[in-house]
């Protein structure tokens, strides 16, 4: 997959050509040609800088951590403070500069628009960019942006129509896509919010865009949201409730957490980890957690079948850390201490989370 940040940085370089183009055909003044030029120029260094000063993902990230799901959405606020520092004020890739006073004078209001966000004026940056929207109703950055902060100031259903209208103007504009799924969740929706989801991924969300939706866990809580709401019916379904198998296995850690085994809800858990393995009967994920919830709860009597699962989750992903961990304790109570020995230094080479290099770690002291 081509790597965003290219496209981010020859997207402003072609920009800047264009606007050489354009002066040198007349249809831009100097100074707008100065002006321009100077902004195009510094959001191309800026994307440079961060390709080379981008630090390599760490090994065994997995944005289905069921730590997502307790740490709870960061403020609002500071998601538009993320995001806005980003884009508001820059051109969408879907723009043109055609060089007339009205395409010049939008460019210069998202400009305003950002610098009163700079400063917290939530009301001056959006009466901007209602200024941008009389001359360029179908600006996605106004829209999406206009909604959101209409969103924060408490006028959902404003901000609803103008993010709606962001994704008709705009229906692979990732940043559109991410404010309407926090909208959706956060007023009830999560069949709305799972379809934005989908609909950002498509889109190919630059890395931020991504990471900020991870950490504040919104996947792992619409999963979540979309499963309790259907735990009456017979059976679930990953297609029908609109979620991914990762998401779903993430949902479920949150439903029980076989470290405090006492707690939570195993059984819908369970209903969960069968769902993603009806689709994936290979999920290391899956495999992993069903098996310990059947090993720790007795549910349905099947010890031995979650201990089979355990060994499945290993051998479909060798380096899966939670299915070497959870084996590992699993032997231990089987008294097999060389074999879970071998499981845990296998552990040591995965670069494991720190949640799971504190449970190795016990697990070793065990022994």
């Amino acid at each position: 997959m081509r790597d965003r940040r290219a496209d981010e940085r020859e997207f402003w370089l072609r920009s800047l050509d264009d606007l050489d183009e354009e002066l040198a055909a007349g249809d831009l003044d100097p100074e707008d040609h100065r002006a321009l030029s100077q902004s195009y120029a510094r959001q191309a260094a800026q994307v440079l800088r961060g390709e080379q000063g981008r630090p390599k993902p760490p090994a065994g990230g997995n944005r289905g951590r069921r730590a997502v799901a307790v740490i709870g959405l960061v403020a609002v606020g500071v998601v538009a403070g993320v995001l806005l520092a980003r884009a508001a004020g820059s051109r969408y890739s879907g723009d043109t500069i055609t060089g007339n006073d009205a395409v010049t004078s939008t460019v210069g209001l998202l400009n305003d628009a950002q610098e009163s966000l700079a400063t917290g004026d939530r009301t001056a940056a959006i009466r901007i960019y209602d200024q941008v929207l009389q001359r360029s109703p179908a600006n996605p950055t106004a829209l999406a942006y206009r909604g959101w902060l209409l969103f924060l100031e408490g006028r959902e259903v404003e901000a609803a129509d103008s993010l709606a209208d962001a994704v008709a103007a705009a229906p692979d504009y990732p940043d559109a896509r991410a404010f309407r799924a926090i909208l959706l969740y956060r007023t009830g929706d999560c069949a709305g919010a799972a379809t934005e989801l989908a609909a950002l991924d498509a889109a190919n969300p630059p890395e931020f865009v991504d990471r900020l939706v991870e950490d504040q866990g919104l996947r792992t809580r619409i999963a979540l949201c979309r499963v309790t709401a259907s735990a009456g019916e017979q059976s679930l379904d990953l297609a029908a409730l609109g979620i991914t198998a990762a998401d779903a296995v993430a949902a479920a850690q949150a439903l029980w957490d076989p470290t405090i085994p006492g707690q939570g809800d195993p059984v819908l858990g369970l209903r969960v980890y069968q769902a993603v393995l009806a689709d994936h009967p290979d999920h290391a994920g899956a495999l992993t957690f069903s098996g310990v919830v059947l090993i720790q709860t007795g549910l349905e009597d099947q010890a031995a079948e979650g201990a089979r699962r355990l060994d499945r989750a290993v051998e479909a992903d060798p380096d899966h850390p939670e299915a070497r961990l959870w084996r590992a304790w699993l032997l231990i109570g089987l008294g097999r201490p060389d074999q879970a020995r071998r499981d845990l230094d296998h552990l040591d080479t995965l670069a494991p989370p720190p949640e799971v290099s504190r449970l190795a770690a016990d697990l070793r002291a065990s022994l």
